[in-house]
């Protein structure tokens, strides 16, 4: 009998005991999923409880929501954009697309790559084999470029694919920028250094504006061009009002003197030489390749060229090769240089 209360006795303590401990596992499960609720996106697609480096991301991108786990180490980023965003976040890319073109476009940045990203191919078409080999924890991607790709490059490691070119309508280059910088520093688990970044990026806005407004330069009317020129040819992209480009210079007081009545997708229209007589009341404001000599060379030699107002009155500006197409550091870059140079 005693045997009998005995092992009644132990069978009651066995089931308190399991029972607590089932309450310990629901604890901590009722907790994630508490996290996890709490985890809501906004419209940047960054997680608004990231606290824990071993936290699940959900992040929004231009085809759809990618889940990012713990902490992010090796980034291959497949357009320059998004290696600048890295190091404006004080993250060294993994390996980055042509990685040569990156350093002649992006020269001038204070912040460069250490020399240790592997150059994973081309924007194009980059090398699945080489992207593979970094067993990356994130891979970062342009829709236009790397859409057909997604699934491949989702199979190697978490992928984000941007659109830094919205359709009509839909937003304008300078807005997508900040979004997409605000969603990689979330999926790398930097939201605080890119609220710095952006903080940092708006104060030079300002007082970039306010040194133009002081030198008399406020709405003062610009055309910025990126140009080349092929077997002695001259090519000129210039920048419309949806361009991040001209964005930046919105922000600290200029006026766009270029206009195209249909919408470019890309921010820009391409013309030749003729497309800058248009607009010879306004200063010029160009962007080109170091090598590239159509400014010191070409144009000089142009009997058209020679005879325009800008020209003449020297109101033709070379940024150095400033990317017009880049992200925070490349937007403070510019709105700074230009300052400078209308305000000599």
């Amino acid at each position: 009998m005693k045997r009998m209360k005995f092992i009644s006795f132990m069978l009651v303590a066995m089931v308190v005991f399991l029972a607590a401990c089932g309450g310990t596992n629901n604890g901590g499960n009722n907790a994630g999923s508490e996290n996890q609720g709490a985890e809501q996106t906004n419209n940047a697609g960054e997680a608004t409880n990231a606290a824990d480096p071993n936290a699940t991301r959900t992040i929004k991108h231009a085809i759809g929501e990618t889940e990012v786990t713990g902490e992010v180490k090796k980034v291959v980023v497949l357009e320059w954009t998004y290696a600048e965003d890295l190091l404006a976040l004080g993250i060294q890319p993994a390996g980055v697309a042509d990685t040569e073109g990156y350093k002649v476009w992006y020269g001038s940045l204070e912040q460069q790559l250490d020399g240790s990203a592997v150059d994973v191919g081309t924007r194009q078409e980059p090398s699945i084999e080489t992207i593979t080999s970094i067993d990356p924890d994130l891979i970062i991607g342009v829709k236009f470029r790397h859409e057909a790709i997604y699934d491949q490059l989702s199979d190697i490691a978490p992928t984000l694919i941007f659109n830094p070119y919205p359709e009509e309508g839909q937003g304008d280059q300078y807005s997508e920028m900040e979004e997409t910088f605000k969603a990689i520093a979330a999926a790398v688990g930097k939201q605080a250094e890119g609220d710095k970044v952006l903080a940092d990026l708006q104060a030079a806005f300002e007082d970039n504006k306010a040194k133009l407004a002081a030198a008399g330069k406020e709405n003062h009317e610009v055309v910025m061009t990126q140009a080349w020129s092929t077997d002695g040819v001259p090519t000129f992209r210039l920048f419309t009002d949806n361009s991040m480009a001209m964005s930046i210079l919105s922000k600290i007081g200029l006026k766009n003197a270029h206009k195209d009545e249909a919408f470019q997708v890309y921010g820009y229209s391409e013309t030749s030489l003729e497309g800058l007589t248009k607009a010879q009341q306004a200063s010029v404001l160009y962007t080109i390749s170091p090598e590239d000599t159509i400014f010191s060379e070409l144009l000089p030699k142009n009997d058209v060229y020679k005879e325009l107002q800008f020209v003449k009155e020297n109101r033709l500006y070379d940024l150095d090769g400033i990317w017009p197409f880049g992200g925070p550091l490349s937007a403070e870059q510019l709105a700074t240089k230009v300052t400078e140079l209308l305000t000599k």
